[in-house]
């Protein structure tokens, strides 16, 4: 989960959260005692989800951003979403202090990726994952390390890679390309090691693939 401060508000400053994870009462009091009342709740994509509707139920006047494809899903049943992240939608109310560019041309999944203009910080969630070497043990760090997923190296996981062809590349060509032009210096990612500085460096070896 990333909480972000939002400041550039007329009705005062208030927190925007990404890829919620299991709500407590103590989570509750720090989020709003460190960055405001939330205002705003998104998902990155339709597979990160769980804690959803906790969070919605709980700031019933939060808005919730849904990503493409989440709606559809049986698992969104009973989840209440405000807005939607995609093509022929609305500029997000945030949109002046982050930026979406929402990675399209896969028939798997969309997923929506961020940008905190004032700290230039990138946040995306599964497009590139980044797991510890040191965790990644026996058969199933095999698996990850063969799938590109692992430390400096890692990357996009292969069988997402496989879904934008043959005809998604030049798309998803656009929207990297958007990607590189942010000039991230920090990167938070959902799946692995975040990156403090020079992310932008990072951000470009990890999707060489497209």
């Amino acid at each position: 989960m990333v909480v972000i401060r939002l400041t550039n508000r007329g009705d005062g400053d208030c927190a925007w959260i990404w890829s919620p994870i299991e709500l407590s009462d103590a989570l509750s009091e720090e989020i709003e005692s460190k960055a405001g009342p939330i205002k705003y709740i998104v998902s990155p994509n339709k597979i990160h989800n769980v804690f959803l509707k906790s969070f919605a139920d709980r700031y019933p006047h939060a808005a919730v951003y849904a990503p493409p494809g989440l709606k559809q899903r049986k698992v969104a049943v009973g989840i209440r979403f405000d807005a939607f992240f995609g093509e022929g939608e609305p500029k997000p109310e945030f949109a002046e202090e982050i930026d979406t560019v929402i990675i399209t041309g896969s028939c798997f999944m969309e997923e929506v990726e961020f940008f905190h203009k004032a700290s230039k910080t990138a946040i995306i969630c599964d497009l590139i994952q980044r797991h510890p070497e040191s965790e990644m043990k026996g058969f199933k760090g095999l698996l990850m390390k063969f799938d590109g997923l692992v430390g400096d190296s890692g990357s996009t996981p292969r069988d997402w890679r496989m879904t934008f062809w043959p005809f998604g590349k030049a798309e998803l060509r656009k929207k990297r390309d958007a990607i590189f032009d942010w000039d991230s210096e920090n990167l938070i990612i959902a799946h692995g090691t975040c990156v403090r500085s020079g992310a932008s460096d990072v951000i470009k070896k990890a999707l060489y693939w497209i």
